[in-house]
Formats: C-alpha cells, structure tokens, sequence
C-alpha cells in the first residue's frame, strides 16, 4: 500500500504540476538597477522640478574609419543606457574605460569628463533623471559655470 502511494506521488505529482501550471504572459527581467555607475562612483539627483529624458542615440563611424569618439563630455545628472546595437568603450579623463555591447544596461558616470568610443554602428537609449534647467550633457568647452562641476 505504502509502496503503491509512493509510486502514484512519484509519477502523478509531476504530471499535474505540469499539466496545470499557468504561464505568466508577463515576464520582468531587471536590466540594471545600482546606486552607482559603472566605474562604483556616486550620484546625486540634481534639485529643482524633475525632468525625465530618453534619447535614442545612433552613431555610425564614417566611412574607412577605424572608430569614432564623441568629444569629452559629462552630465550634471544621473542617467542610464541600454544598447540595443553595436557596443560603445566609456573613456574617462584618467583613462579607466569599459566596454558595453548589445544587450548590456549601465549607469553612466555622472559629473566626470568622459567620451564614448565606437568602432561600429551602434544604438543605445539614454534615460536621464534630470530637472527641466540643466542640459543633459556638457562639453568640455562649454559652460564654464557648468563645467566646472565636472571633474
């Protein structure tokens, strides 16, 4: 008797948790979620009314050219990318660099002077955690009252 029950949970069990299981049309994968960019250095939400803003950025190296660099660059503000094409090297000033490829999810560097490197076509998203003052990007020679937030 014992053996037959046993036997019957062994075979039965599996089966119905197969046959009844419901698959979830939803599914939620995390992409990133830190409390630092990549490189582990802090951020902070810059105050005053927030802004959220999302970028498609496409680059395509020139033609008969080995790779394309954005010129230097930093944000006042914390943001996220997500390439969806091709792959980008961070660069920052002291030459710590990271490679991201399709599929990778980051925080970008905040208030550093960087410059993103490409040696394909490439896509990526920007999300951007900003207020509606401050422009999502500074350059190098730009705003001195903004760049001198830049380090």
């Amino acid at each position: 008797m014992i053996k037959s029950l046993f036997l019957t949970l062994i075979f039965f069990v599996p089966f119905t948790a197969t046959v009844f299981a419901e698959e979830s049309p939803v599914a939620v994968q995390t992409l990133s979620a830190e409390s630092t960019s990549w490189d582990k250095s802090s951020f902070t939400y810059p105050v005053g009314n927030p802004k959220i803003s999302i970028q498609k950025i496409t680059v395509t190296p020139p033609h008969g050219k080995k790779e394309f660099a954005l010129s230097n660059h930093c944000h006042l503000m914390p943001l996220a990318a997500y390439v969806t094409k091709g792959s980008v090297k961070v660069v920052k000033k002291d030459g710590e660099s990271k490679t991201f490829n399709t599929g990778d999810a980051f925080i970008e560097v905040s208030k550093l002077w960087h410059k993103g490197v490409f040696t394909e076509p490439s896509e990526l998203i920007v999300f951007y955690a900003g207020n509606d003052q401050l422009p999502l990007s500074v350059k190098n020679d730009g705003d001195p009252i903004l760049a001198i937030q830049c380090k």
